[in-house]
């Protein structure tokens, strides 16, 4: 995976469960009212399928972002949550 332009990092690995998602999900949420194009890059220490599955579902980010992760070789797992201009 590579990342071209501003990006912003959040490790979410310290959380709690029952905050990651909501904490994530209010970031993009944010950014995509300030019709931002930043990357997001989300650590973890699970897989974040379910995180990527539920933006497509939700009407406030289906069509507005791409999302791609992959496992590093330290075990963390690393999401690219990359928000699309407003059409």
């Amino acid at each position: 995976m590579s990342v071209q332009g501003p990006r912003l990092v959040v490790d979410i690995r310290a959380l709690t469960p029952a905050l990651r998602r909501p904490l994530i999900l209010s970031i993009v949420d944010h950014l995509l009212g300030a019709d931002s194009t930043e990357t997001i890059v989300v650590i973890t220490d699970h897989e974040p399928a379910g995180l990527g599955y539920q933006m497509e579902l939700r009407r406030e980010t289906r069509g507005r972002v791409g999302f791609a992760y992959d496992q590093r070789l330290d075990g963390a797992w690393v999401a690219l949550v990359t928000l699309k201009p407003q059409a």
